[in-house]
């Protein structure tokens, strides 16, 4: 297992040393206002084809904490049918069947539905007996309190703190008794603790900011996808800043919703990834659809997304990218999954990436990881 974590930590920082890509400058730290004028656009939450990419320092987080608990990734792999990371392998972009597989057997083994992050074991039914519990508050203030006395009885889980003023409702996560690096475990309790609230009150709740207890990683990010909100780093707590009108939102779910959402636990947090769109992920959409066809031009890939060709160019320039940069950044990495798998020739993989020929293909493969197409089969 340990070779496991080890082999994904060294490929994604050799990843990050060598694809300029990877290095690109996030889609976060991004004003109140510019997310109020772009908007947001609810897509459909169900689809399978997830086309999350996990930048790599959330990859080599993840790995290291693998290889800190000894778990067992390459049976987690296997139970999804990935092969085990190896040098020049890229890691694939995620689907939510992959994932909550992964999750699954990964829960099982550890016998812990913290997977041992906490700072108790959270014997496995513990989230069951919880969400049952809530399911019956009348809103969503009641079901904070309720987890409130529920918490008291499972100190495995962490403390939930609510708090309003000024219109605003702080809803602060107190990770103080896990030892675990504080950046990926803020991250990843306030997105579930998000995603199960939209799931709750069946509506996506629209956040005005997320504040997080450790610095911006460097490189490409996600936060944009996971939050839809501006995001303050270095702040004194890790906690989800919303509009205090929602605690009067409804509980929505019944009984029989919470057993088809926990049996397939934890599919339905994931799907809650689309919930939120950026106008690059929208053009990444536009651009991966149509791979394999025709090359679509900027004033298509604007229409796509309902605004003009230089309105988009300005939309991409506040999110640091471009429509170029988002090409080549899709091109790289059907190009990097396609060399993983190995059954296309260089001649075919180029031909259907649109390349003009073989050697354009490589010079460009070249110019994204510094190596030969070649050293990645």
């Amino acid at each position: 297992m340990a070779n496991t974590g080890e082999r994904l930590v060294d490929r994604t920082e050799s990843h990050a040393r060598t694809s300029p890509s990877a290095q690109s400058v996030g889609r976060v730290g991004l004003s109140k206002a510019e997310y109020v004028s772009r908007g947001h656009d609810r897509q459909a939450c169900c689809r399978e084809k997830f086309g999350y990419t996990m930048p790599a320092h959330r990859v080599r987080e993840i790995a290291r904490l693998a290889i800190r608990h000894g778990w067992d990734i390459e049976g987690a792999l296997r139970a999804v049918g990935m092969p085990p990371p190896s040098p020049g392998l890229q890691y694939p972009r995620i689907t939510r069947t992959a994932t909550t597989a992964v999750l699954q057997h990964l829960w099982r083994t550890t016998n812990d539905e913290l997977m041992g992050l906490g700072p108790k074991p959270v014997p496995l039914g513990t989230f069951r007996l919880l969400a049952f519990a809530l399911c019956s508050a009348p809103n969503l203030s009641t079901a904070l309190a309720r987890f409130g006395e529920c918490r008291s009885a499972l100190p495995g889980i962490p403390a939930v703190f609510a708090s309003s003023s000024d219109g605003a409702t702080t809803l602060a996560i107190d990770i103080a008794g896990f030892t675990e690096p504080l950046d990926l475990l803020a991250d990843v309790l306030l997105a579930l603790t998000h995603r199960a609230i939209n799931w709750a009150i069946r509506r996506p709740l629209c956040l005005q900011r997320v504040d997080l207890p450790h610095r911006r990683p460097r490189g490409n990010t996600d936060y944009h996808v996971m939050f839809g909100a501006p995001v303050e780093f270095s702040a004194p707590r890790a906690a989800l800043i919303f509009d205090s009108a929602a605690l009067s939102e409804p509980i929505v779910r019944d009984q029989e919703e919470v057993e088809k959402f926990l049996r397939n636990s934890p599919s339905g947090m994931i799907a809650q990834f689309d919930f939120y769109s950026s106008h690059s992920d929208r053009v990444r959409r536009i651009i991966e659809a149509r791979l394999g066809g025709r090359r679509c031009t900027a004033d298509e890939i604007a229409a796509g997304v309902g605004m003009s060709r230089q309105t988009l160019r300005r939309r991409l320039r506040d999110e640091n990218t471009s429509v170029t940069d988002i090409k080549e950044d899709v091109l790289r990495e059907a190009a990097m999954a396609s060399l993983a798998k190995g059954d296309e020739t260089i001649a075919a993989l180029s031909e259907r990436l649109g390349f003009s020929d073989p050697s354009a293909f490589t010079r460009a493969f070249r110019r994204w990881t510094g190596e030969p197409p070649t050293s990645y089969r």
